[in-house]
């Protein structure tokens, strides 16, 4: 893992844990495990709470900036790869979104892992969800 992979989740974890003992401390509660799991469920149940709270803007601020950096991190060029579905072409691949970050010009598409000639534009992809829904036995 990277140095700045390192601090950006130290720092995730450090975030949570400061909001989350304030959620403990605030309603008599005793504090979560310092896990980035553990406290985003705990941080969770106590959304409505949070939201109301006259530091909701400040919590919203920091995850916000938090998920800013934690992106550049992991997708350093901006281009990021989502897990769709399996493909319905039945070759037994993955579908996967590749989505370009609008400065490369480049077309987002999503690909098949088995096979290069699974492939659909952005455009298609409404199409493509009908095909995954029929493929999986739902109606399209």
């Amino acid at each position: 893992m990277s140095p700045a992979a390192t601090e950006i989740r130290s720092s995730i974890r450090s975030v949570l844990a400061s909001w989350a003992g304030l959620v403990a401390a605030e309603r008599h509660l005793n504090p979560p495990v310092r896990d980035v799991p553990t406290l985003a469920r705990f941080l969770a149940l106590h959304v409505a709470w949070l939201a109301r709270h006259d530091a909701a803007a400040d919590l919203a601020d920091e995850v916000r900036e938090l998920t800013r950096t934690a992106r550049s991190i992991a997708y350093p060029n901006g281009t990021r790869r989502v897990q769709i579905a399996c493909c319905p072409d039945d070759c037994a691949g993955q579908l996967v979104a590749v989505i370009h970050p609008d400065s490369t010009f480049q077309a987002s598409e999503i690909v098949c892992t088995k096979s290069p000639s699974h492939s659909w534009p952005a455009a298609q992809w409404a199409r493509l969800a009908h095909k995954i829904r029929a493929s999986q036995g739902n109606p399209a």
